[in-house]
């Protein structure tokens, strides 16, 4: 294979000569390679072992995809790094997307001069002649893994180099393993299926808990730290009066004394299970909020456990800032904390009575490398992995446990959904924060991580479609600075994210236009998700397929970045549909917000639709007719039709039921075979 020369192995770190590193060959075929390295200690004493390099090319041409330009795909570590398509040699926006550097307050650090990007468990480079060389890590348990890609001042190509961290102590004559390593020449026009097949992998190598996809009302995104009992009171009454559809009702930061100090503050006179009472009572799930690896200086359990505290090389504590607030960080290779962890969420589950679960800030543990771990022969990933599987045997298996900012490889298997990205803003551009990460970015993440579909339920943040202008409680987070348009946007990011829907408004303020465009994602659908512009090299991906697999349709989601010029619509039901359908097939075509369709369309054939303004979305479902009726056009769920129970002809006569879970009534257009016209029905 081309890229043969670039496999190799060997050690970076101190007194690397003290170790071999011996390659092991997995798989390998044309054109690919699968592989692992065995290093060992060749000394007669403990030796650390630093980082372990798998692959190293300073010539991209010679790894078999020819010359430039290249576009490359960049995944990224946590939720806050920012996945993203650049091409190497042009210093533009994209570039400064993915080498930058953004806050878990959301405040960015622009790149400089010179970058290195850095890329986590999936690369891709495609060059001019079609050809793409992809870096994937197949396992992510035992340490922690990355593709750096050295740029030069102009942005041009300098070295690429992958390989794993282990950053632990190694006794004479044991031998490590890495993680599993792919690289593979992959067409372009494959590499869809490329990266469905390496998400695939890991589920069924560590297991997928992504079965459940819940609508969760969340109190963060209005009343952030000021949330009190009262407000959990208001939204609770109005949910239950007006019998909104979410599932879960869960109570954000704001509740507790203090990180690591959980118990209620005096905003909440009442205990935390009478909390929970209240919102199962009124027909929900409970959720609660907590930051296990992060805890107040003042928390009682630095007095009862000081050892539990990171610490550096000097013997400071490790700091962690966030809120205007600066945090300890728990040492989670020190085992006794897993007894705290298991504990901690067994309160929260069993006695308290909170089954949902949001962690949050849970990469503070992790991203201190050369701090001064209680173990030093424990990797990284491995600790954190073993934290967050005590975390869940606390809560059990029932629990449904949203985790927010951590580490992503290590935990399938673990957690039931994840965050794809920063914490969203109500607004489009922002002046509020330095650097802050809007609507186009928040949404990007979202859609660049759809993959993670195959291992939990996406969390694309919360949504938030209020009209706020005025700054309340003295708090960014009120704010609702989306118009019209962009409001459609976030809704879709929701239906385009493929996994839960959360939502944050004060529901005694949302005007009621506003509310009701949940009306389109709920209920939650199970869906499939997937970009059509994967590799374009736009700055913002912009066409998602959302295939309904209760229905078997595709709803094309499509979003205009634009702030100036509209977006024009054309598409073939072949090009998104692609080997599923045949030249015979016909299929009906509607795009939702403008309500205009055609019927009787060619696989082949394209269609064209009003422009969508900018900032704007469309949605477009394409559902094959083969002789049954079929709901054309509606104004009610994207997936325009999916939320009917019955939809059936019986006797000669249309059978089709709707269930409303939401005050709106739905008004549709239904095919049926044989009619010249469109029948006309509210729901």
């Amino acid at each position: 294979m081309k890229f043969d020369s670039c496999i190799k192995a060997f050690c970076d770190g101190p007194e690397t000569a003290a170790f071999s590193a011996e390659l092991i060959t997995e798989r390998s075929g044309e054109p690919f390679a699968e592989y692992h390295a065995l290093v060992t200690n060749l000394s007669d004493r403990v030796q650390v072992l630093g980082k372990v390099t798998l692959f190293e090319t300073d010539d991209l041409a010679a790894c078999g995809i020819g010359a430039g330009p290249y576009d490359v795909f960049r995944s990224g570590r946590h939720k806050n790094d920012m996945p993203g398509i650049f091409t190497i040699g042009c210093r533009d926006e994209r570039l400064s997307d993915v080498a930058s550097v953004m806050s878990e307050s959301g405040e960015g650090q622009e790149a400089g001069d010179s970058c290195l990007v850095v890329s986590d468990h999936l690369t891709i480079i495609k060059g001019a002649t079609g050809k793409c060389l992809v870096i994937e890590f197949l396992t992510g348990r035992d340490q922690l893994f990355e593709t750096v890609i050295d740029l030069d001042e102009q942005g041009n190509f300098v070295k690429l180099t992958a390989g794993v961290s282990f950053s632990i102590e190694i006794q004479p004559g044991e031998s490590v393993q890495t993680e599993s390593i792919r690289v593979a020449l992959v067409d372009a026009a494959k590499i869809g299926e490329e990266i469905e097949e390496f998400a695939e992998r890991k589920a069924v190598l560590y297991g997928r808990r992504n079965a459940r996809k819940p609508a969760v009302f969340c109190t963060w995104y209005y009343y952030g730290l000021s949330v009190t009992y009262e407000d959990v009171k208001t939204n609770l009454a109005i949910i239950k009066e007006r019998k909104l559809p979410y599932d879960i009702f869960q109570v954000d930061e704001g509740w507790e004394v203090t990180l690591g100090e959980y118990v209620p503050n005096a905003k909440f006179p009442l205990p935390m299970k009478q909390v929970a009472d209240e919102i199962r009572a009124a027909g929900y799930i409970p959720g609660i909020w907590s930051s296990p690896f992060v805890a107040h200086e003042t928390a009682s359990i630095w007095k009862k456990h000081p050892e539990w505290i990171l610490k550096d090389k000097a013997g400071k504590p490790c700091l962690f800032p966030m809120n205007d607030t600066v945090y300890y960080v728990f040492d989670i290779t020190n085992p006794g904390t897993y007894d705290y962890f298991r504990e901690l969420y067994r309160m929260f589950t069993f006695d308290w009575g909170y089954t949902y679960h949001k962690l949050d800030f849970t990469r503070a543990a992790v991203i201190y490398e050369d701090a001064a771990f209680f173990d030093r022969r424990v990797t990284l990933a491995q600790a954190y992995y073993r934290a967050v599987k005590a975390i869940r045997e606390g809560m059990g298996e029932e629990a449904f446990f949203l985790m927010c900012g951590g580490l992503y490889d290590p935990i399938i298997g673990l957690v039931d959904a994840q965050r794809t990205g920063s914490d969203v803003l109500s607004m489009w551009s922002s002046t509020v924060n330095k650097g802050g990460k809007t609507a186009p970015y928040t949404i990007r993440q979202s859609f660049l991580r759809y993959y993670m579909n195959r291992w939990w339920a996406n969390d694309p943040d919360a949504l938030m479609i209020r009209k706020n202008e005025t700054m309340e409680r003295n708090s960014r987070l009120t704010l609702g600075l989306l118009n019209d348009e962009e409001v459609k946007t976030s809704v879709v990011n929701q239906f385009a994210g493929g996994g839960i829907m959360c939502q944050t408004e004060p529901l005694d303020k949302i005007p009621d236009e506003r509310l009701m465009e949940i009306r389109h994602i709920l209920p939650v659908m199970d869906t499939l998700v997937s970009p059509l512009d994967f590799l374009s090299g736009e700055r913002f991906p912009g066409a998602m397929d959302v295939y309904v697999k209760k229905t078997g349709v595709h709803c094309v989601c499509l979003v205009n970045w634009s702030d100036t010029e509209e977006m024009k619509i054309a598409l073939r039901p072949a090009d998104v549909i692609g080997s599923g359908s045949a030249a015979e097939d016909i299929y009906a075509v509607c795009e939702f917000y403008s309500g205009e369709y055609r019927i009787g369309v060619r696989a082949e054939e394209t269609v064209k639709f009003p422009p969508v303004k900018p900032h704007a979305a469309a949605v477009i479902k394409i559902e094959k007719m083969e002789g049954q009726p079929v709901i054309v056009k509606s104004d009610g769920h994207y997936s325009m039709g999916a939320e009917c129970s019955v939809l059936a002809m019986s006797g000669g006569k249309l059978e089709i039921k709707k269930k409303n879970i939401l005050p709106v009534r739905t008004h549709c257009s239904v095919f049926l075979p044989g009619r010249e016209s469109l029948l006309e029905l509210t729901l």
